[in-house]
């Protein structure tokens, strides 16, 4: 019956539901009434727990492995627990500090921020980390700066909209002292600011002379950018592969690593799951990739009001954490909203 409608629970029900999910999330072992019943000293006989659960497998929160007398959480079984019953968790505050800290040690470069962001997610469940830098559909300039390097050299230190600095060395064709490079910046300035490539492209046949070699680097520099495609940064594999439904199922173990060598991104993340705010969990059917029924996906976007989007996500097994999963995403995926904010200016 997995995967059927959902079946109003009786509290007693509920709570039993919750206990073999945490049960079996920290063991991987199925559950039996006899342990359930003493292991939180339930005032209910083991027949009634038995039954309990006879009913919650009938109505496909449960499921019954073959080779086990106790019980799994199904699919179905999960997404009501997400749904209705884990309720709102935060991460501890000495964690929250602790993470915070880290970012705000950090270069205040998005690159250095996704793959710290990457790391932290996977150290706190053993799952596999993804996360990717903002990216829009037309990369446009907030700000441009050339500073001083020698008479005919200079750096020109280029800030996008979607919260990238790039630094480009800019040959000059005459000498320019730092005040005359500042002059030129804060002219260019007022002409590019908000724009993208193609217009971009239409100003530089405007340009002064002087200002030209300028331009030509601004223009490559921006072209280079758009062809890059968001590198996925990710980490914690050897910890998901570790997880025992990956240590005893090869080929799902194969499936899981094709898709991450490929960096199927697409795939691991599916583009629908990000088309609002907060955070989304992914359960078994809920995938479209049949190599992934098995798994889930617990996913927040973020880079919201830089006319962009990044995000953040945590994979792995169905067996997972997920109210620790959750509040880690949340709370990373705020936090690096937070950063873009604070060091690229409040979001317009």
């Amino acid at each position: 019956m997995e995967g059927g409608p959902d079946v109003a629970l009786t509290d007693r029900r509920a709570g039993i539901l919750q206990l073999v999910i945490q049960e079996y999330v920290d063991t991987a072992t199925p559950v039996g009434s006899n342990y359930v019943r003493e292991k939180y000293d339930l005032p209910a006989s083991s027949a009634t727990i038995r039954h309990e659960m006879q009913a919650l497998e009938e109505d496909g929160y449960l499921t019954h492995p073959h080779t086990s007398a106790g019980r799994v959480p199904s699919n179905q079984g999960y997404r009501h627990f997400v749904e209705s019953l884990m309720g709102r968790v935060e991460l501890p505050a000495a964690e929250r500090a602790t993470v915070r800290h880290q970012f705000f040690q950090a270069e205040p470069a998005l690159d250095e921020w996704t793959d710290l962001a990457a790391t932290v997610l996977a150290q706190s469940l053993g799952l596999l980390a993804i996360v990717t830098p903002p990216r829009s559909e037309e990369l446009r300039i907030r700000h441009m700066e050339l500073i001083s390097l020698h008479d005919l050299l200079a750096l020109l230190v280029v800030v996008l909209r979607e919260a990238r600095v790039i630094k480009q060395l800019v040959p000059l064709q005459a000498a320019f002292g730092q005040a005359e490079l500042s002059l030129v910046a804060n002219r260019l300035n007022e002409q590019v600011a908000g724009m993208g490539v193609t217009e971009l492209r239409q100003l530089q046949a405007q340009v002064d002379p002087d200002e030209q070699s300028v331009m030509d680097t601004l223009q490559r520099v921006m072209d280079d950018e758009v062809s890059k495609e968001a590198q996925a940064r990710m980490a914690g594999l050897s910890g998901v592969l570790a997880q025992p439904e990956f240590e005893t199922d090869h080929e799902r173990l194969r499936d899981v690593m094709r898709l991450v060598d490929q960096r199927a991104v697409d795939q691991l993340v599916p583009a629908d799951t990000l088309d609002r705010r907060g955070v989304r969990v992914l359960i078994g059917e809920d995938y479209p990739a049949d190599e992934l029924q098995d798994c889930s996906l617990i996913v927040a976007p973020y880079g919201f009001g830089f006319g962009m989007s990044g995000f953040v996500g945590l994979f792995g097994p169905t067996r997972m954490n997920y109210p620790r999963g959750v509040a880690s995403v949340r709370f990373v995926s705020d936090l690096l909203q937070e950063m873009m904010d604070h060091v690229y200016g409040a979001a317009e």
